[in-house]
């Protein structure tokens, strides 16, 4: 252009969309992949390992901070989870909020930080914090070891999901910003 002015990029849809539907928008997604997780889940007799959707929404919406609404939709997620497994409750509210705080924690504490290395080791180590918190739970309340393999089945295929789909979990906060200003 003559004029040398730089070109605005133009906003997307959802860069534009409040925190609240966002959220919204967020634990529908989660609630609609439980549901059908609920559905048998072979196909041609090959068990399909399902993801443990609530912990997309506790990967991203910890990175705005504590808030509460996220934290009661965790709880409630957890305690579906728990029903659906016949868990003991609260197991899953557990996992779901320590998630949560873990994700919350490690952005404040890489605030700024916008390398690849930072966007993939924190849902890296938050999954394997889930998979030892499945596994313990699962071992101690069925009174012997239970095998890993299934439960690390499921958290691979979380995160294959996670990372193609993170954006949408992501409730708007840029960079800077104080911690639970958005919801």
């Amino acid at each position: 252009m003559a004029s040398g002015k730089l070109r605005r990029r133009k906003k997307s849809l959802w860069s534009q969309t409040a925190p609240s539907a966002r959220l919204a928008f967020g634990a529908f997604f989660i609630v609609l992949t439980g549901a059908i997780g609920m559905l048998p889940r072979e196909i041609f007799g090959i068990a399909i390992a399902w993801p443990f959707a609530a912990l997309w929404g506790a990967m991203g919406w910890g990175k705005v901070g504590l808030a509460i609404r996220p934290m009661i939709l965790l709880l409630l997620f957890g305690l579906m989870q728990d029903i659906v497994s016949n868990a003991p409750l609260g197991c899953f509210a557990v996992i779901n909020l320590a998630v949560y705080g873990l994700s919350a924690g490690f952005t404040q504490q890489t605030d700024g930080m916008r390398d690849a290395f930072v966007a993939v080791l924190g849902p890296v180590v938050m999954l394997l914090v889930a998979l030892v918190l499945i596994w313990i739970f699962a071992s101690v309340t069925s009174d012997h070891l239970v095998r890993s393999t299934p439960i690390l089945a499921s958290i691979i295929t979380t995160g294959l999901v996670y990372l193609v789909g993170y954006r949408m979990f992501d409730l708007g906060r840029r960079p800077g910003e104080p911690p639970g200003q958005t919801t």
